[in-house]
């Protein structure tokens, strides 16, 4: 008989286990700061939702204009008074205002301008600015000023005030960075009468 011969099995070679490797400690500090910002993410988005934000408002009341004149070389002189009520309706948010300059302008011309000292507005608040503005024999444009002649013949001119300013928010201990503040009060129409009534106009607030 034929005897069919033994295969023998080699034992096959295995390389030495490699070391498990270990996070280097660059990536406990990545993680680390990683949660970190998520956490004070997460914390700021709590704070904000509680606080429940609303716009800021602003109107414009109590306008008038006095010694109004124009030149037939379109030089106008006039003085602009009125008061900019500026409301914070925020149960936890306060406002500083850091500087704010107001124009008086007719159509796309300055006609006057004020600076106003910085101030800061507490929660629930309304505060008044009251201003007066002086243009003095200032250069209006040709269009302009056949405008101006057409508004003060029906006895009434209609103007612009627009305000720019640098503000902060704080909630709680936290202040927030500087952001500009551009306020447009369009249509601020006064009678020219000796009664010099004016209608309350509202603004539209881009912070």
């Amino acid at each position: 008989m034929c005897h069919k011969p033994k295969l023998e099995l080699m034992p096959m070679e295995t390389s030495p286990a490699q070391p498990l490797r270990r996070p280097s400690l660059i990536c406990y500090i990545f993680l680390v700061i990683l949660t970190l910002i998520f956490m004070a993410a997460v914390g700021f988005l709590i704070t904000w939702l509680e606080t429940k934000p609303k716009k800021l408002r602003y109107t414009v009341e109590n306008a008038s204009v006095q010694n109004f004149n124009l030149t037939n070389d379109n030089h106008m002189s006039a003085t602009f008074q009125f008061t900019i009520q500026s409301h914070n309706p925020n149960h936890r948010i306060s406002v500083y205002y850091s500087s704010v300059e107001i124009f008086v302008k007719f159509k796309d011309q300055t006609l006057a301008f004020d600076t106003v000292e910085p101030f800061h507005q507490p929660r629930m608040n309304v505060k008044q600015i009251d201003e007066t503005l002086i243009a003095e024999n200032v250069a209006v444009s040709k269009s302009n000023g056949k405008d101006l002649r057409s508004q003060n013949s029906l006895g009434k001119i209609e103007f612009e005030v627009f305000v720019k300013a640098r503000v902060r928010f704080k909630v709680g201990i936290w202040k927030s960075s500087h952001r500009t503040a551009k306020i447009k009060c369009s249509h601020v129409t006064v009678s020219l009468s000796e009664s010099n009534k004016s209608q309350n106009s509202s603004c539209d607030a881009d912070i």
